[in-house]
């Protein structure tokens, strides 16, 4: 369902844009149009050119600013641009704050999108700040093609933080920062990071790698944020970042509740598209915890599954030793994980599934314990390699009232194509990451062993991220361990997969049935 109804209330493009009008006045968005069998001008939102087309004529037309998107680079998406701008707008009306504004924006890019929107619609000073040589050069053409130079100034960050280092002068005062963070830990996450049960994207494909990836992902980037906000609390006003995954935004929330910090959050939506919003400041001359989002509107929720951990004999009761063995259970079923967030009281993990190796275990071994007996009754009728074939009745017979696809396991078991079958499922272990290869290393479980070196090696990975075919998860679910007063509990939330939420709680069920078992 199109999310344009609970965009901002001041958002010009709750109407959509008159694409006529447009065709009239630019003749390169003239170029990009196309009329439909009703007579309908449409344009190809999935073509990356169009989307720099439409964007520029859109920041001519509503704005005034000429801005140029460089092929290689992100091309933003202006209503969710604007949005993050409003609901800052509501945030310092909040701080009685009208005049004067000056705000950073961490991460500007080559449009300088931010600070253009800022200084041009409401007079506000920036600062942007940005890594990227190649951005920091196209958002200081764009600033200075629309005369900005006055409100706005660039800033190249060659160190490790995100905002301290602005601060050399202790008497520096801004009214907020705010940050679209890249949402990803590789580019392999960029591929796998949609739910197979979302229609896919009605968006072209934009954005260079330093855009869309950083080491630890967007959940890293705001930590680092809120870390350093901690020593500049009496320099700004209120910090606010995007976040772009929900689970993300979950953990976010625990660590400002962790560090007793009042915040406030609200949803971005645009089109198909939802982004949330996060802001926390350290004064107490505004309750933010009081601010309503935009968006009201009742979903409903996921509620997650919890069990309590037994006490098992001989075996450690502590939140390191459940947390092992959970890791254990997980490498027994070939269910892929990474750590999201690790306490000392809580582990939280984001899990899939690819294939489901956790339902009639029981069935599968008493099946397998019957062929053995059988194997051992019959070794006169000739040797081991036509045996297999003489026991294949037996086989079918013992299942016929059970699934077909656990015939045709115990089948595979005895039939000479079972090799070449095993070697194409290791290929595809390899392929997708959950084999190790003679390493020490596991990307799955260290989603932040394989460091972004530079934007050519990234380059070369989305190729072969392009070319690999994986198959839709089954399940993807969160997973935590809570330790509360001596007692250990395990939830787990679904996220998405083609089993749906059932194949959560047969999962959750595999571990309550084997748990004293391990």
């Amino acid at each position: 369902m199109a999310m344009n109804k609970y965009m901002h209330p001041r958002n010009i493009y709750r109407i959509p844009p008159d694409f006529k009008k447009l065709a009239d006045i630019y003749p390169q968005f003239s170029s990009i149009c196309r009329l439909d069998v009703t007579g309908k001008i449409t344009i190809d939102f999935k073509d990356p050119r169009v989307l720099r087309v439409l964007t520029a004529c859109l920041l001519k037309s509503d704005f005034d600013l000429d801005v140029s998107i460089p092929e290689d680079r992100l091309v933003p998406t202006l209503p969710l641009r604007l949005n993050y701008i409003l609901w800052i707008e509501d945030l310092l009306e909040t701080f009685d704050r009208t005049d004067n504004i000056k705000g950073i924006d961490i991460g500007t890019g080559a449009c300088a999108i931010y600070p253009l929107l800022a200084a041009k619609k409401n007079n506000w000073h920036m600062i942007g700040t940005e890594t990227d040589d190649e951005s920091l050069k196209v958002a200081n053409k764009n600033v200075k093609q629309n005369n900005l130079e006055d409100l706005i100034a660039l800033r190249k960050n060659q160190s490790k933080f995100t905002l301290k280092y602005l601060f050399l002068e202790k008497n520096l005062q801004y009214d907020f920062c705010m940050c679209n963070p890249p949402f990803y830990v590789s580019l392999q996450e960029v591929w796998e990071s949609r739910s197979p049960a979302r229609p896919p994207p009605k968006n072209g494909f934009t954005g260079s790698p330093q855009e869309l990836v950083t080491e630890g992902g967007e959940l890293q980037f705001c930590r680092q944020i809120l870390e350093e906000s901690q020593e500049l609390k009496d320099n700004i006003l209120i910090f606010t970042t995007m976040i772009g995954h929900k689970y993300n935004l979950k953990e976010f929330l625990l660590d400002l509740k962790a560090e007793g910090i009042k915040c406030t959050t609200t949803e971005f939506c645009q089109g198909r598209v939802t982004r949330w919003g996060v802001a926390w400041s350290y004064h107490n001359s505004c309750d933010l915890l009081k601010l309503v989002t935009v968006k009201d509107k009742t979903k409903k929720k996921n509620s997650p599954i919890t069990f309590v951990i037994p006490k098992v004999p001989d075996q450690s009761y502590t939140m390191e030793g459940v947390s092992n063995k959970l890791k254990f259970v997980l490498d027994d079923l070939k269910i892929q994980y990474k750590i999201i967030t690790k306490r000392k009281n809580e582990l939280c993990l984001n899990i899939i599934a690819y294939t489901n190796t956790w339902s009639n275990q029981r069935r599968k071994r008493r099946l397998q314990k019957q062929l053995d007996n059988e194997l051992l009754k019959k070794p006169k009728f000739g040797s081991i390699i036509n045996t297999p074939i003489e026991n294949k009745g037996i086989i079918e017979q013992s299942l016929e009232h059970h699934k077909k696809d656990d015939v045709q396991s115990i089948r595979d078991c005895y039939n000479n194509d079972s090799l070449r079958e095993k070697i194409e499922e290791s290929n595809k272990c390899i392929m997708y990451g959950t084999v190790e290869n003679n390493t020490d290393e596991d990307p799955i479980k260290r989603p932040n062993a394989r460091p972004v070196d530079n934007a050519s090696n990234i380059t070369s990975e989305i190729k072969i991220i392009e070319n690999t075919s994986k198959p839709n998860p089954l399940s993807q679910a969160i997973v935590k361990i809570n330790w509360k007063e001596d007692l250990c509990s395990l939830s787990i939330e679904y996220l998405g997969g083609t089993g749906g939420k059932e194949s959560v709680h047969q999962i959750l069920q595999f571990i309550k049935n084997n748990w004293n078992k391990l």
